[in-house]
């Protein structure tokens, strides 16, 4: 019989406090640095530190997403800028998150297959304005879509609906829709994300942690 590949895929992004999603909401350089950490800490098994190691003069070692920041520089992942400071509470531009999601991924080294194979000629990520050339590659090679009219819009803040289907497309993950709408009681779903919202399926994968059989296309069982 096929050996069939099951992973356990944890959840990497939480909704506020008041339950919603915010999907065309900005997501902050910190809230960044949460994401790309618990899933590197999650696939290396390792301990997120305290923080007070830090190295960027702008983040408080008490702050909630210092030992975040302070882990991924160890990995290279989180880079700030030149006057050393990190700017936690700036929103993430398109053209900085794709930077760090391919600095994570050279560190990750394991999703999606075919992004994998393209990735080799990636792993020049500098910081600058830098990203022009690498991401013009990124989305010629599908992991990082433009809009409609052919442009990328680099400077714009990149939305929280973007950044899980960024990163689903890097992980190569992606929602059981049919286990989905058979138990959305028990999962993790969200008031302003309705079902015909053109993210529904990713924001799902990646606010709710499940075990996944991987085939054709996953299937998430208890």
């Amino acid at each position: 019989p096929a050996v069939t590949d099951t992973e356990y895929h944890g959840a990497y992004i939480v909704g506020y406090t008041d339950g919603t999603f915010g999907p065309e909401r900005s997501m902050s350089r910190s809230e960044a640095a949460a994401i790309f950490a618990r899933l590197l800490s999650d696939k290396l098994d390792e301990h997120i530190p305290s923080g007070a190691n830090v190295k960027f003069t702008d983040v408080d070692p008490e702050a909630w997403y210092a030992g975040y920041v302070e882990y991924l520089t160890g990995y290279g992942v989180a880079v700030g800028y030149n006057d050393r400071t990190y700017r936690g509470d700036q929103a993430i531009t398109r053209a900085e998150f794709t930077a760090m999601a391919a600095r994570f991924f050279d560190v990750y080294g394991d999703g999606d297959e075919e992004i994998m194979e393209q990735y080799e000629g990636f792993d020049d990520v500098s910081d600058g304005y830098w990203a022009a050339e690498y991401i013009k590659a990124a989305a010629k090679h599908g992991w990082i879509t433009g809009y409609g009219d052919g442009s990328f819009r680099a400077d714009r803040q990149i939305t929280r609906a973007e950044v899980v289907t960024i990163v689903n497309r890097l992980l190569g993950r992606a929602a059981d829709l049919e286990y989905v709408s058979d138990n959305l009681r028990k999962l993790n779903t969200f008031p302003d994300v309705s079902r015909r919202y053109w993210a529904y399926s990713d924001i799902l994968e990646a606010a709710n942690a499940h075990n996944a059989i991987l085939g054709t296309e996953e299937s998430w069982y208890k």
